[in-house]
């Protein structure tokens, strides 16, 4: 109503300013921001001496992010002020600047990104000439701008020169053009002697120094990187010797650099120890910076090493330093089938045994790197963040080197805990020096110990050693959760809300209960079922949720355990305490697009929880429509106030929500979940859900280089890792690959634990990246795909599409690049494939859905190469693919009705092949599906009086909530087509325009109406069979399911058990059945959903 309004006034052209400030409001917010631009532009052209006027437009383009515009009306404006005033004329620049970003980005404009770049640079240096450049934003333009077409000399230039009077550090002067490195360093070098604390210089003195060391720039075989521009080439014609000459110069030079860096690392340890006020700092940890200078600094040794061993071909293992080794013993089985990967491939034997012999010898490098960590342990292990400030290193060290570190590190906690029971006077003159005045405080010298234990144990989790058996882990936990007990103490008079002093033992201890799962599952893999191993699993998870329950008590916002239970009640099929946990940790505004997207919502998801999922995913768009409202404010004042990089930067982040991979499949689940709720009012409300929700994903998606991945992956615990399909089968799949995890690597070495992991440039990172966006594609086709094949529209654009059939072809085939070729391909499987695909599938078929790829066809996500055991989202999905076949073939079937005026020879012999492949796609879907509720029936059925398996109620949830619902509708759009008798009307639907050819195929349709009645029936059959066996299920939740749950987490001791005493004064006896019936409870409504959903299916039929 406001809009419509405000069109009215639109067109008689108001110019007051007032009137259109209301208008732009509502324009705003109903997100029309051209017609916003409109109302200013006609009011400036009635008026075009108003400089009020002509910012309003300027505004305006700014909120429709067209630079083009405003760098038009930057220009009006400078003109109407003046030559005198330049304060347009920075606005026209940067309006330039922005043009030429885009276009090299892609975007269309009139010119390329360099003749822009150039342009905006001679306006700036215009500027520069005339004595205009002054502010520091405005020389950090002109720098950027310089840098942006690869003018670094003239970048320094300019920086040196008298405009560079505008940057207040000497040494970001000689770091504009990163060359003239050796200078710049020795200014790094001034600043650091000056504040021996700033780790921003260090890093960069280092980076000065040791160029190849760093990530960033490791180009060892470039003499250049050192800023000598004097070497010439020397040895002739040989290029192996000249290479040679040329890495002997760069490690001369190179030991030279470790030399002096070394000797700056030692000036300023000896500053700190010479100056009273410094050294009692460093004591307390409040400077850490040249402490951890020192084994900052054997890393970048190692890297030297590195890279003059491998040469600069093998330059990036250098660089990485054995990243790619993630998973806890992965060092060791590499080094031990390195050699025997070489020999198998090619023959190249040798190859692999020196290869072999470099990666020991590498593990033996970090040595040096694994005393300096100690070092650093024994100086600073009462810091809360010394495991932290140490992850970076520790994850590097390698070999036999992390067995040394891990037992020194347990000597220090053995030692620790002999101090504590004696109380010697040695461990009160230590924490004397580390607190100044509170070395008489029992409760200090107590939570000092406390850190120290922490920080040891923390390390040793990151060094990711594998315990030898699950007693082990399970020990080791109990060990934490003991210490964790004994930490309350220290909590006296803190607030709930407020970190208790132990909170950082339960993230540990979790984590030794989740590896104790996956040694159990792997001990036990072929002596028990799946069922079994599932059991096994699911008692780990529900000890480590105890524990989690525990320390909630104490401390209820941390955040650690939150996600901790979050996840590990959405694993077990319990979405109520799983979304209670992780709304206790308030997540608002940015943190939807960071932390909602993958830690709540596939939960929510899995458990067809829809008050949860439709909110969270309400608050998650409302997030980036506000932003996409306001943020152009910060843009304008920062226009305003000359702020011109923060211009940049602030429509670099305005891009970068706009293209996030959180938004575009919240925008696809919610389309899915109109659709879903759009069954039980019948076909037409389908139909309209299906065309809205086409409509709102019409638009190609971005690349996968422009889709942005700002999920903050490093809160998932190494037991959690980044799924590939993380809105859907995740947590299925998760449960899947327990059957083929080895164990967890350390929190430290998992990829995803670095900050903007997700937006890395290793491999697994781009693993992730490219098959979050297949399944994305996949959600997004298919109700376009649904669309296609179920509509009764006859317009010529689809009859054009449905134009396949050639002449003396009988086959049904998808046309090259229509929706169904494209959902099959990213499924894996080639559209003419499918017919060959679907003849496998037989009632006799022992194994699906899980083994229905091809023999011989290994799937991407397969657990185990050389198999085709794929996973169970995956096999769900290929259900929903022979659906969308089996509805192709009708819809060629119902076109050739709609064609044919009158039936021919060549007519029939086509139509009996329409009816031959429609009828065999579908009883291939039907025996699918029969097979899969079958398989799920008796997993239901499986000890009754249990706690229901996760793997089960997230497998029931999927099947019903996935292939169930996309098979519903092609019934109801066959039955519609093919005037099947629908239970609601009791009439035979007629499809629209059809009745003529129906009547000239009448044996055809006959047959095909025969067959959706046998497909109907057997639809509704295996779906009444899973409510029957959930409702069986409904019955016995009570006692006895307790009863049993406790007995499977605490062993038939119960109440005395190891884990119940040690939880004792954290968490009662009937609290911890508390947690459990809640679990069975949280199960039951899962079910009810179930049951509730497969009722409307059958209803909507």
């Amino acid at each position: 109503m406001h809009v419509q309004v405000c069109e009215a006034v639109r067109r008689e052209v108001p110019t007051d300013e007032q009137i259109l400030n209301i208008m732009s409001i509502v324009y705003r917010r109903a997100n029309r921001m051209k017609d916003m631009s409109a109302a200013f532009a006609a009011a400036s052209a009635a008026h075009p001496r108003d400089e009020g006027l002509l910012r309003g437009v300027f505004v305006s383009y700014v909120r429709d992010s067209d630079f083009a515009g405003q760098q038009q009306i930057a220009s009006k404006l400078h003109k109407l002020v003046g030559a005198d005033d330049d304060y347009y004329v920075w606005w026209t620049i940067v309006a330039v600047t922005l043009q030429a970003r885009a276009a090299h980005q892609g975007a269309a404009s009139a010119l390329p990104a360099a003749k822009l770049f150039q342009l905006a640079e001679i306006m700036t240096a215009k500027q520069a000439q005339q004595g205009r450049l002054q502010s520091y934003e405005q020389l950090s333009l002109y720098l950027h701008l310089l840098q942006a077409q690869g003018k670094h000399q003239q970048a320094l230039q300019l920086a040196e020169g008298p405009l560079g009077d505008a940057i207040s550090m000497p040494a970001e002067r000689r770091i504009v053009a990163l060359k003239q490195l050796q200078q710049a360093a020795a200014l790094f070098k001034e600043a650091l002697l000056d504040s021996p604390d700033d780790w921003t210089s260090l890093q960069q003195y280092l980076d000065c120094m040791l160029p190849q060391s760093s990530e960033a720039d490791g180009d060892v075989s470039d003499p250049q990187a050192s800023g000598d521009e004097s070497e010439s080439r020397t040895t002739g014609d040989d290029p192996q010797l000249e290479r040679r000459m040329l890495q002997l110069q760069v490690q001369d030079k190179q030991q030279a650099a470790l030399q002096e860096a070394e000797k700056t690392i030692q000036q300023l340890l000896a500053k700190v120890d010479s100056d009273p006020r410094l050294k009692a700092d460093a004591a307390r940890g409040i400077i850490r910076g040249p402490q951890l200078a020192v084994v900052e600094l054997q890393l970048r040794k190692l890297a030297c090493q590195m890279a003059d061993t491998t040469g600069s071909s093998q330059g990036h293992d250098g660089q990485h330093m054995g990243e790619d080794r993630r998973e806890g013993g992965a060092a060791e089985r590499q080094t031990s089938t390195t050699a025997g990967n070489n020999e198998g491939h090619n023959g190249h034997t040798k190859g692999g045994q020196e290869r072999q012999g470099v990666q020991v010898e590498r593990q033996e490098e970090t040595r040096a790197l694994a005393e300096a960590v100690l070092a650093y342990y024994r100086q600073l292990g009462h810091m809360l963040s010394c495991a932290v400030d140490l992850r970076a290193y520790t994850k590097r060290i390698q070999g036999t080197s992390r067995q040394w570190l891990a037992q020194k590190l347990q000597a220090e906690l053995d030692s620790i805990a002999q101090q504590s029971c004696n109380g010697s006077q040695h461990t009160q003159q230590t924490v004397a020096d580390k607190t100044g005045a509170a070395e008489g405080s029992p409760d200090m010298k107590q939570l000092l110990r406390l850190r120290q234990q922490i920080s040891a144990y923390q390390i040793q989790h990151d060094l990711g050693l594998i315990p030898e058996s699950a007693a082990e882990a399970e020990a080791h936990a109990m060990t934490l959760v003991r210490l964790y007990k004994h930490s309350l103490a220290l909590c006296k008079g803190l607030d709930p809300k407020e970190k208790a002093p132990g909170d950082d033992l339960i993230p540990l201890a979790v984590a030794s209960f989740m590896a104790a799962r996956n040694l159990d599952t792997v001990q036990s893999r072929d002596a028990a079922s799946a069922a079994a191993h599932d059991r096994l699993v699911q008692k780990h998870m529900m000890q480590a949720l105890l524990v989690c329950e525990a320390s909630q008590k104490r401390s209820t916002v941390f955040a650690a355990s939150r996600f901790a239970c979050t996840a590990l009640y959405g694993l077990l099929g319990a979405a109520a305490p799983a979304a209670a946990n992780f709304a206790a940790l308030a997540i608002k505004h940015i943190q939807h697009d960071t932390i909602t997207g993958h830690h709540m919502v596939p939960v929510a998801l899995a458990c067809q929880d829809t008050a949860t999922l439709d909110q969270l995913l309400a608050d998650t768009a409302q997030l980036f429509l506000d932003h996409d409202r306001d943020a152009a404010d910060t843009i304008i004042m920062a226009f305003d106030k000359g702020t011109f990089t923060k211009v940049i930067e602030f429509v670099e982040f305005k891009e970068r929500l706009e293209s996030s991979h959180t938004l575009a499949v919240t925008t696809s689940e919610q389309s899915l979940i109109r659709i879903r709720k759009a069954i039980p009012r019948g076909f037409a409300d389908v139909q309209s859900a299906l065309q809205a929700a086409s409509k709102d994903q019409s638009s190609e998606l971005p690349s996968v280089e422009q889709l942005r991945f700002n999920e903050d992956l490093s809160t998932r615990p190494a037991w959690l890792p980044p799924c590939g399909d993380p809105w859907g089968g995740a947590l299925i799949d998760w449960w899947h690959a327990q059957h083929f995890t080895q164990c967890d690597a350390g929190y430290g070495r998992c990829w995803w634990a670095r900050p903007g992991a997700a937006e890395l440039s290793d491999q697994d990172a781009l693993a992730l990246r490219q098959h979050n966006k297949r399944q994305l594609q996949i959600r997004r086709l298919m109700p376009r795909v649904m669309l296609q094949l179920t509509s009764t529209q006859t317009d010529s654009d689809q009859n054009a599409a449905a134009g396949k059939a050639t002449a003396g072809a009988v086959a049904v085939g998808a046309p090259q690049g229509s929706g169904l070729s494209k959902l099959s391909a990213l499924l894996g499987m080639s559209y003419a494939q499918l017919d060959s695909w679907l003849a496998t599938v037989s009632p006799s078929s022992p194994q699906l859905p899980q083994r229905w790829p091809p023999e011989g066809e290994e799937q991407q996500d397969s657990p185990q190469p050389g198999r085709t055991h794929c996973s169970p989202s995956h096999a769900q999905q290929l259900i929903s693919l022979a659906t969308f076949a089996a509805a192709d073939a009708g819809k060629e079937f119902w076109f050739q009705c709609c064609r044919n005026s009158a039936k021919s020879d060549s007519d029939s012999i086509k139509s009996r092949a329409c009816v031959t492949t429609f009828k065999a796609r579908l009883a291939a879907v039907q025996t699918a599906f029969s097979a899969s509720c079958q398989h799920l029936n008796q997993q239901l059925k499986l000890d009754s009086d249990q706690m229901l398996l996760g793997s089960t109620i997230l497998t029931a949830v999927h099947l019903v909530s996935e292939p169930a619902v996309w098979l519903s509708l092609c019934i109801m759009a066959w039955q519609h087509q093919f005037g099947a008798v629908s239970k609601k009307s009791g009439k035979k639907g007629k499809g629209s325009g059809v009745g003529e050819g129906l009547t000239l195929h009448q044996s055809e349709v006959q047959a095909v109406r025969e067959e959706l009645n046998y497909m109907q029936h057997a639809f509704c059959t295996s779906l009444q069979s899973i409510v029957d066996t959930v409702n069986v299920r409904l019955k016995v939740v009570g006692k006895a399911q307790l009863a049993n749950a406790t007995r499977a987490v605490l062993g038939d001791a119960g109440q005395a058990s190891d884990l119940a005493q040690a939880l004792s004064g954290c968490l009662s006896w009937a609290e911890i059945q508390a947690v459990l019936n809640s679990i069975i409870t949280a199960q039951a409504l899962t079910l009810k959903r179930i049951k509730l959903q497969a009722s409307e299916l059958m209803s909507a039929l």
